[in-house]
């Protein structure tokens, strides 16, 4: 055959090469992910003959298959997941689905039993759409009913196993296996109706000369609505399901000649349904090639480093990179599979993991990143951590000369906050990290802060005005409010995420409290028109307006409660004098709020504190975060 063909295949016959061992999956795929609700859509498309996509098949050679297989395991979750055919008597597979696993395995999991439930179609509710759309019975009529009126997503049930016994109008999807069984089940049910009409009929014609409990009438309407189910059965309910047995999907097969750089080329561009492979996926292929486990590597990085986890267990993309970087080819994700060579992992892997675990613990440690706390919501970007891992493995922080120690960890600092301010990796992240290794090697380097400093760092302009939580602005204020390591309004315990206490992210004026007062004075009735202010006007969400307390706190002190009350509780438990104001500011210092800010919480100025509240935040930036030069754009005060 030519390197790449095509041709379509029955769909039954795909499946039943699943079952067989002739269609199976690479190595490197990842799992069955799809939820109930994409598969119901799934199986609709089938059944009204919708298309749902091609399927990217490769052609073994048997002698040397090109890449390890594995069953298709939520259909077979018991058996041995990898096969190598060097190592293993299993014969290999005729086919490995490249792009398809998750039609597949959806499709294939209806005819299985998955623990103690199966999917099942309501023939109830099906015979209810027919019988509305006035029973129609020839071709032509019973496929405009298909194509109009049946709803297979709420018919389609996935329930525990229940007793064949009176359970006819839930089928079992299990059925549909072959066809036999399919027209079996079906004419079962048809003669069971049959023979129940032929006793009631038996009653109605004796009904005078027979002693019964049932009504006549009775009778004769379960006559009338099991005739209904047979007319049914006999042909509307099977010309539904000849769409499953004649379905047909386009495959685009490709033989292994063109070997794994080639294979690995057309599935990226033909890809485009079903789960994506990245990059790390399609490396594991082309590594198998160099007899390097390249996924078992990973998982064992994994373990043995817990922050490179946090980071990377899911992107797969980061530890990549940092032995590009190292190797000096190009971090660029897409190309991963290309620049990453076999003596690069060799010869890299073991250092980029080590120096990517430290970096992390470094941002930890004086950034506040908390990757400890088992996540990355904290880190302004986490393509940075790549770079940084490489200039750190360079120009460590961690040595005798304090002086230097000192300046290289100001430099790093400044880094993280910046690129968190400048928004640095929001678009164009591989260039960033190409850039970054060149600047911050000279910038490192230097004697001095100011020399050799990179341009972008120089001058730093942000936008104070709206900074959400989730933002990179915002991400870099938790982190300058973790590093500061704040203290409790109320309770002398250290807060934020580097705490071992139960923190919240507290709305320093609450929401509930502040839309009460908005409706209060503007005469408003409707809470989303509040709400609507309170976003627009008031951008109530922003990091200038949170700030961590203990969860205890949040629930029992603060509650829903404006700040003039609640802080002058604080003060009043304190001890209500001044000495009492002087420790609440000394804390309050921990959360970049300052005295005059405070004046205007205790006053229930919310425009005022946040204005406060900026000010203190940019000279934290340039103090705590050593950004020396930082303009926030909308401000006047520079």
């Amino acid at each position: 055959m030519t390197s790449i063909s095509s041709k379509d295949l029955r769909l039954t016959e795909i499946i039943d090469g699943i079952y067989s061992g002739d269609n199976q999956l690479p190595e490197f795929q990842r799992d069955f992910i799809w939820k109930d609700p994409a598969i119901k859509s799934l199986v609709e498309s089938v059944l009204l003959g919708h298309p749902v996509g091609s399927l990217l098949i490769l052609e073994l050679n048997k002698d040397n298959p090109l890449f390890p297989w594995t069953n298709f395991n939520d259909i077979f979750p018991n058996e041995n997941r990898t096969f190598d055919y060097q190592e293993n008597d299993k014969l290999p597979p005729k086919y490995l689905v490249l792009d398809g696993q998750q039609r597949l395995t959806s499709l294939s999991k209806l005819t299985t039993v998955s623990g103690n439930k199966s999917w099942f179609l309501d023939l109830m509710q099906i015979k209810d759409s027919w019988y509305a759309a006035d029973k129609p019975n020839d071709e032509s009529s019973i496929k405009k009913w298909i194509e109009s009126s049946v709803d297979i997503i709420s018919a389609l049930k996935k329930k525990k196993n229940i007793s064949k016994q009176n359970t006819e109008t839930l089928m079992p999807l299990k059925v549909l296996k072959n066809k036999t069984s399919f027209e079996g089940y079906i004419e079962q049910f048809r003669d069971k109706l049959m023979t129940q009409n032929a006793e009631y009929n038996y009653k109605v014609n004796n009904y005078s000369k027979m002693d019964l409990d049932e009504d006549i009438e009775e009778l004769r309407e379960w006559v009338e609505a099991n005739n209904i189910w047979i007319e049914f059965l006999s042909s509307p309910l099977k010309r539904l399901f000849d769409n499953y047995y004649d379905y047909h999907m386009p495959c685009v097969i490709v033989s292994e000649k063109m070997g794994v750089s080639g294979v690995c080329k057309v599935f990226t561009k033909i890809n485009s349904s079903g789960i994506a492979l990245g990059a790390f996926d399609l490396l594991v292929a082309v590594m198998y090639a160099q007899k390097i486990p390249l996924k078992q590597k990973f998982e064992d990085a994994m373990e043995t480093y817990p922050l490179l986890k946090i980071l990377d267990k899911k992107n797969k993309r980061y530890l990549l990179q940092t032995i590009a970087l190292f190797e000096n080819v190009s971090p660029k994700t897409a190309s991963l599979p290309e620049t990453i060579k076999a003596e690069y992992i060799e010869r890299s892997w073991d250092r980029a993991c080590k120096a990517l675990e430290l970096a992390c613990k470094t941002l930890d440690e004086n950034c506040g990143a908390a990757l400890f706390k088992g996540t990355d919501n904290y880190l302004v970007y986490s393509p940075l951590v790549a770079s940084l891992a490489v200039i750190l493995d360079k120009y460590p922080i961690d040595i005798k000369d304090s002086n230097i120690s000192r300046l290289r960890k100001q430099k790093m600092i400044a880094w993280y906050f910046a690129a968190g301010l400048k928004e640095r990796y929001s678009d164009g992240t591989d260039a960033r990290q190409n850039q970054d290794i060149k600047e911050m090697s000279l910038w490192f380097a230097s004697a001095n802060y100011q020399e050799d400093i990179p341009k972008w760092l120089s001058e730093v302009f942000a936008d104070f005005n709206n900074v959400t939580k989730n933002s990179s602005l915002g991400k870099a204020v938790i982190s300058l409010l973790n590093s500061k390591k704040p203290l409790d309004f109320y309770d002398n315990k250290q807060v934020g995420a580097l705490s071992i206490e139960s923190c919240d992210l507290h709305h320093i004026f609450p929401k509930a409290a502040l839309r009460k007062r908005i409706m209060l004075e503007r005469n408003i009735q409707d809470k989303e028109k509040a709400d609507s202010i309170l976003k627009s006007e008031y951008q109530i969400d922003s990091m200038l307006n949170l700030t961590w307390i203990l969860s205890d706190t949040n629930r029992n002190v603060i509650k829903d409660e404006l700040p003039s009350k609640y802080f002058a509780e604080i003060i009043k438990q304190f001890g209500g004098t001044e000495d009492a104001r002087q420790k609440l500011i000394a804390i309050l210092n921990g959360h970049a709020i300052n005295e005059e800010a405070l004046d205007c919480l205790l006053r229930d100025d919310y425009h005022g504190f946040i204005d406060e509240r900026k000010k203190t935040l940019k000279a934290e930036f340039k103090t705590t975060g050593f950004i020396h030069n930082l303009v926030d754009i909308d401000s006047d005060d520079d």
